[in-house]
């Protein structure tokens, strides 16, 4: 549902934007349905799969017992996997696969959304700016290459200033947006990697993947409280 909100604010935010009413009669089927059959496929897939064991931290994606099939993919003793064989493989497709795309998704929509509302407010502020020019007489001025010139030179106005600031602020709530996703899952995605690379957790990571897992939901209430949305 965050890919589909960060979509959401893009339809709102791009060069001919759409309604409220328009995205939610063209669009918002299809962003409930990409949002809830794929999770929930996946979630129902693990069931005969027998993934859901002991994962040190969660019930969570893992093989039982813990050391009948390492997170590289090979048996540490003699007897076999009771349940969630090949789980290694499957934390990797199942979750951290799609987590990153999406992520990388939602950070490419920020990017493209604020750098559309930032061209967009300069356009504004150059219009402004050319029809106060316009308006003054003649007399002002030494010819069109002198009227051109001070339309380059002029400051902007507190107006064009307080709409500039508007794009800032909304640069900073997307960074504050985007950056939930990777406090939330770099340490988690680290640790999953030294399980995998070398068998073990380092404890590090470990214990920042414990701590800011569960930490995403306050992290972005934070964002969502922080300021006016500018969006």
């Amino acid at each position: 549902y965050n890919l589909m909100l960060a979509w959401y604010y893009l339809l709102l935010g791009k060069n001919k934007p759409l309604s409220e009413e328009a995205i939610a009669s063209k669009y918002e089927k299809y962003m409930h349905s990409l949002a809830i059959i794929p999770t929930i496929s996946i979630a129902v897939a693990g069931l005969p799969l027998t993934l859901y064991n002991n994962a040190n931290l969660w019930c969570w994606i893992a093989a039982y017992p813990p050391t009948c099939d390492n997170d590289e993919g090979t048996h540490g003793h003699d007897w076999p996997c009771e349940r969630g064989e090949n789980a290694w493989l499957f934390r990797w497709t199942f979750f951290y696969a799609p987590l990153w795309f999406i992520i990388a998704t939602i950070t490419v929509m920020m990017i493209m959304l604020t750098r559309l509302i930032r061209r967009e407010e300069r356009q504004v502020i150059e219009m402004q700016k050319h029809s106060r020019v316009l308006q003054r007489p003649d007399s002002e001025f030494e010819g069109d290459l002198r009227r051109e010139q001070h339309v380059q030179m002029r400051i902007p106005t507190r107006q064009e200033s307080m709409r500039l600031e508007r794009s800032k602020q909304m640069f900073h709530q997307a960074v504050f947006y985007v950056g939930v996703f990777y406090i939330t899952y770099v340490f988690a995605t680290l640790n999953r990697l030294a399980q995998l690379i070398g068998g073990d957790s380092v404890y590090a990571f470990m214990l920042l993947h414990s701590f800011l897992t569960p930490m995403q939901g306050f992290l972005n209430a934070l964002v969502y409280r922080h300021g006016p949305c500018v969006a």
